[in-house]
């Protein structure tokens, strides 16, 4: 969990600002983003691996799959809101992460990275 954290921490620092913030609710927006990235990999995983190991089309029910990605988001929204989590990992990770430019960019390659293995994976669905 810690990589997780450090990633939402790069992720929330961008929205939070020292708390300088304008027309934004950086502990929703990302949750939200970190909801999206853990839905995004781990339906990506499942995909690919009925792809590569099964080399099967997997059995997608878009009800099944709302609701999965539902439970996804709300597990993952949950964690950092409960007794205000997300301040926490703010104060935590400021003193050893606030100026790290590699722990940034690799925690950025990790956000994006979801989109594109999604994107991809899909593609491998599609053409199933």
């Amino acid at each position: 969990m810690e990589w997780y954290n450090i990633v939402f921490f790069n992720v929330f620092k961008r929205y939070y600002k020292n708390g300088r913030y304008k027309n934004d609710v950086p502990w929703l927006t990302a949750s939200v983003i970190m909801g999206a990235v853990s839905f995004f990999y781990l339906s990506s995983f499942y995909v690919s691996y009925y792809y590569l190991i099964q080399e099967s089309k997997p059995p997608l029910n878009k009800s099944v799959f709302f609701i999965y990605g539902f439970t996804v988001f709300i597990i993952n929204c949950f964690w950092f809101m409960k007794g205000k989590r997300y301040l926490a990992i703010f104060e935590e990770y400021k003193q050893g992460y606030l100026r790290n430019k590699k722990a940034e960019f690799l925690s950025w390659i990790f956000v994006f990275g979801a989109f594109i293995l999604f994107a991809v994976s899909n593609n491998l669905y599609l053409l199933l």
